[in-house]
Parts: structure tokens; C-alpha cells; sequence
């Protein structure tokens, strides 16, 4: 094998790295399972309004949606592998500020006494669910770029 060789073998294979983080990222992010994302934290939220017998099964099938959502997302993965512990830190901090929104629109909603303030918080989280989805998305490529594990 001649230096060439080896270059060309190690350039396909860079190459190739390339392609799987860029479809690791573009799944993780995809529309479909951002949109349910966020009508899973809607309809948790949204519960909150309702009376007792309604809590219980919007709160089911909020949970429900979230838990086939992620199944059929691992499943349907065209790259499967381990997260690195910046890209756990990274979806537990954007998880948390989707909570301090929620819980800062609920207080909100309270203060301003509006009707159904878990509809309107839940509204709001939604949309911040949207946003800190498309908003992470570059930081989630350079966080896979920068680990070399595929």
C-alpha cells in the first residue's frame, strides 16, 4: 500500500465519520419528532387546568405520546450510537430552561390572572421546545465534530 493509498483510505474514512454525525444530528432534530416533543409538553401542561378525572388521562396519553415518540425514534435512527456526556449535559440544560419557561408562564399567567394559565404556559413551552430544538441544533453538530467517537 503506497502513501497515496493509506491518504485516500483515511480521507474516505473522515468522510464517512462526516455523513454519520451529520445524520445522527439531523435525526436527533427532525420536525416530526420535535412537533410531538412538543405537544407532549403541551398536553403535560395543558393537564394541569383540567379537572380530576381529565388530569389523570391527559397526563397518560401526554406520557404515552412521549414514550412511543421515543421508541419509534430510537428505532427508526439511521445511526445508532452512544451520547457523549456533553451531549446529555447539553439535552438536560436545554430540558431545564424549557422548564423554568414553563414554570415562569405558569407564575405569569397566575399573576395576570388569566383564565387556564397551564393552556397558556403550555403554549408558550411548546414554542420554546420548538425554538431550543432548531436554536441547539448547530451547537449539537459542533458538540459531535468535537468528540471523535461516531
Amino acid at each position: 500500500m503506497t502513501s497515496y493509498d493509506a491518504r485516500t483510505a483515511l480521507d474516505a474514512i473522515h468522510h464517512h465519520q462526516e455523513q454519520t454525525r451529520d445524520a445522527y444530528v439531523r435525526h436527533g432534530s427532525s420536525l416530526p419528532y420535535m412537533l410531538l416533543t412538543a405537544l407532549a409538553v403541551f398536553g403535560f401542561s395543558v393537564a394541569v387546568d383540567l379537572p380530576n378525572p381529565w388530569r389523570t388521562l391527559t397526563l397518560l396519553a401526554a406520557g404515552g405520546l412521549m414514550a412511543v415518540m421515543l421508541f419509534v425514534h430510537q428505532r427508526r435512527a439511521p445511526v445508532r450510537r452512544k451520547p457523549s456526556g456533553a451531549e446529555w449535559a447539553l439535552s438536560l440544560w436545554v430540558g431545564g430552561v424549557v422548564t423554568v419557561i414553563l414554570v415562569a408562564a405558569v407564575i405569569g399567567a397566575r399573576l395576570l390572572k388569566l383564565p387556564n394559565p397551564g393552556l397558556i404556559a403550555g403554549a408558550v413551552a411548546a414554542i420554546a421546545t420548538l425554538v431550543a430544538g432548531y436554536a441547539t441544533r448547530p451547537i449539537m453538530k459542533a458538540i459531535t465534530r468535537r468528540n471523535n467517537h461516531v
